[in-house]
């Protein structure tokens, strides 16, 4: 009796979940391919799909509570994707100008977001916060437009980049920093204390243990982690690679929460461990889908709290927020890059294409409003900027593009002693690979000798771990993965590719990494190996340009073996006469 009780108690509220998920996934997927046929981002499609099913106008969503572990699950592992992705050496070039210019545009924002709420009268702790909050960009959003352009190699993608990722080191500070501004927005914080000596030794002391915790963590993390996934990776499969990593983010998560600093800190110094091992491209593309599922659960649970009723009153105030967002945030973002040596066009052209809020503005938003600093108005308001700048996203990288060739001429600041951004982009075409590898077998060595011969560049992808490990010792460029996954295609350099030689004789696994390539590059020359002539067949259909099959390659060496011999042997038979 007890248990049908029990389990009658909790049946309306798994029912209640699976309807609200349907109905979030349900009106995010036709909004969001409405969107894209529109060429709007899919992440303000989020948004408004869930503005749409909220209590706020259809009120289909009863319980949008009932969505928040989802939605707590999706910033862990946006988070940990973040860390795995903060790939350092691309800032190893150019490093002052790349890490001194993202610095530069983060400060700078903040800071003139901060005084720009403070004229409007605002007070100091909200000003701030929003400040914060605007100041970040969309990376999501962002790097998906330069990649389909194929402008991620280009000056200004790089300089883009480093921006984005200072940026997103920059939400693990203002994250941390959110419950210190509350505590001392509250009073809380009193300045008076801290020359009492008891308890000034007592933060300190607090603090310090905090740190060493976290300190712990790390070294910890640092010597276990590799081990770990290695042990994991010896299997054909990588789903125990997969469900391992996701136990480390969200074991990071817990107890960087027990040492009193927010979970998203502890996923991304999870994923920051990771992205040091040859694990990081197979990881980051096997856990996407599911971060991009559960993004788009949260995202339109955001969405949910957007009130049109209560934004219609300050509609105006709103879209001159948004105009002077994208105003202030592209000067603050030009101007930064441009005192650290970034040539005008450059700067101008990252400074207009970075100036929509981010998907971090969001997250950082919630946390300010968990906190008590932001009241629901501010929220819903700032949230309606985020979504609208959001928007206007891919109009803002095409103005910027304008803006740079009509600003070529200008100089770089005078005193970087800079004339022109012609490294980055030498840069780029000394690393360009120009030909992608997949499997390093028999065949994959005789193609990559016969390419270091030409002096063309390439890139290997393999699956075998000690391989991977012999060969990044001898200063090949080489990549852990499966050759259909398509962050480990883009990670080899497919972008700048030429072409792709799969030489792997799993005929299946190079079909499907044929088709993921195409749709990553679709002038890319395709080479394939097949065992038999109806796979041959079939990967001619899909696209494949060129295809070797096994059994006919034997018939043609045999026959070409046979033929030399009897030739040998009728021009030897006369002599011997």
């Amino acid at each position: 009796m007890i248990a049908s009780q029990t389990a009658g108690a909790h049946t309306p509220t798994g029912q209640a979940f699976v309807t609200n998920l349907l109905i979030v996934l349900m009106t995010a997927a036709l909004v969001a391919m409405i969107a894209q046929r529109l060429r709007i981002a899919v992440i303000p499609a989020y948004l408004l799909s869930g503005a749409i099913v909220g209590p706020g106008i259809l009120g289909l969503v009863s319980e949008p509570d009932s969505l928040g572990a989802i939605a707590r699950l999706a910033i862990i592992l946006l988070m940990f994707g973040i860390g795995l992705h903060l790939d350092l050496a691309t800032l190893k070039h150019n490093l002052v100008k790349l890490v001194g210019g993202g610095i530069a545009t983060v400060l700078l924002c903040v800071g003139i977001g901060t005084v720009t709420c403070i004229a409007f009268g605002y007070g100091i702790a909200e000003s701030l916060v929003v400040a914060m909050a605007l100041s970040l960009s969309s990376t999501a959003v962002v790097l998906r437009l330069l990649s389909d352009r194929r402008e991620l190699h280009q000056p200004t993608g790089r300089v883009a980049v480093a921006v984005l990722v200072l940026q997103d080191l920059a939400v693990v500070a203002m994250l941390a920093v959110i419950p210190a501004i509350a505590m001392w927005r509250e009073g809380q914080i009193d300045p008076g204390a801290l020359t009492d000596e008891g308890s000034a030794m007592g933060m300190l002391s607090r603090g310090g243990l905090r740190l060493a915790g976290v300190a712990g963590l790390i070294v910890v993390g640092h010597m276990a982690l590799p081990r770990l996934l290695k042990e994991a990776a010896r299997a054909k499969s990588t789903e125990v690679l997969v469900v391992l990593s996701v136990a480390i983010a969200l074991a990071a998560s817990v107890a960087m929460h027990m040492l009193g600093f927010p979970e998203e800190l502890g996923a991304f110094l999870a994923g920051f461990l990771l992205c040091s091992t040859p694990f990081r491209h197979q990881l980051s593309g096997q856990i996407g889908p599911a971060r991009d599922l559960f993004i788009a659960v949260f995202f339109t649970t955001i969405g949910m709290t957007v009130d049109p009723a209560a934004l219609a009153p300050v509609w105006p105030q709103v879209l001159l927020a948004t105009v002077l967002c994208i105003t202030l945030k592209a000067i603050g973002i030009s101007l930064g890059a441009w005192l650290f040596g970034i040539s005008a066009s450059v700067s101008v052209a990252v400074g207009i294409g970075l100036a929509q809020g981010g998907e971090f503005s969001i997250v950082l938003l919630q946390s300010a409003h968990e906190s008590g600093l932001l009241s629901d108005a501010w929220l819903h308001s700032t949230t309606a900027v985020v979504v609208l700048t959001l928007i206007l996203t891919p109009t803002m990288l095409m103005v910027g593009r304008l803006a740079a060739t009509k600003l070529r001429g200008l100089p770089t600041a005078p005193w970087t002693g800079s004339t022109s951004n012609d490294s980055l982009e030498m840069q780029d075409e000394q690393t360009r690979v120009r030909v992608v590898i997949g499997g390093f077998g028999p065949v994959g060595r005789a193609v990559a000798e016969e390419l270091e011969k030409q002096s063309i560049p390439y890139s290997i992808i393999e699956m075998n771990q000690d391989t991977v490990r012999k060969q990044t010792k001898l200063g090949r460029r080489i990549v852990f993965g499966d050759i259909a996954n398509p962050d480990v295609l883009e990670s080899a350099g497919l972008g700048s590719a030429d072409a792709l030689v799969l030489t792997i004789p799993d005929a299946t696994s190079s079909m499907l990494a044929s088709t993921v390539a195409r749709t990553l590059s679709a002038d890319l020359f395709v080479a394939m190996r097949a065992g038999m002539s109806s796979h041959a067949n079939i990967a001619r259909g899909i696209g494949v340009d060129l295809v070797v099959t096994d059994e006919l390659a034997a018939a043609h060496e045999m026959q070409r073996a046979v033929l030399d011999r009897l030739k040998d042997q009728e021009i030897a038979t006369p002599n011997a006469s």
